[in-house]
């Protein structure tokens, strides 16, 4: 007979110990497949813009010429 169970477990770097308690007997061999894990290491919005900072390119005049580059309207000013 096979039964399928799903254990969370932390591994320490030579045992796995269970999170929650584990029913199963005593002395008993298993299989153990991994998944790791990683979505409690949420990001928060600092991360998410210190990942993305600077990997857009655009015009010199970018930032002070956002309406023309968004909008359309006329550049308020001619960069030398």
């Amino acid at each position: 007979m096979v039964m399928i169970k799903t254990i969370r477990a932390h591994y320490t770097g030579s045992v796995f110990k269970p999170i929650d308690e584990v029913d199963l007997q005593e002395d008993i061999d298993v299989t153990i497949s991994i998944i790791v894990d990683d979505s409690d290491k949420s990001e928060d919005l600092w991360d998410i813009l210190d990942r993305n900072t600077g990997i857009v390119d655009g015009p010199p005049d970018w930032s002070s010429e956002h309406d023309h580059y968004i909008h359309g309207t006329p550049k308020k000013e001619i960069m030398e």
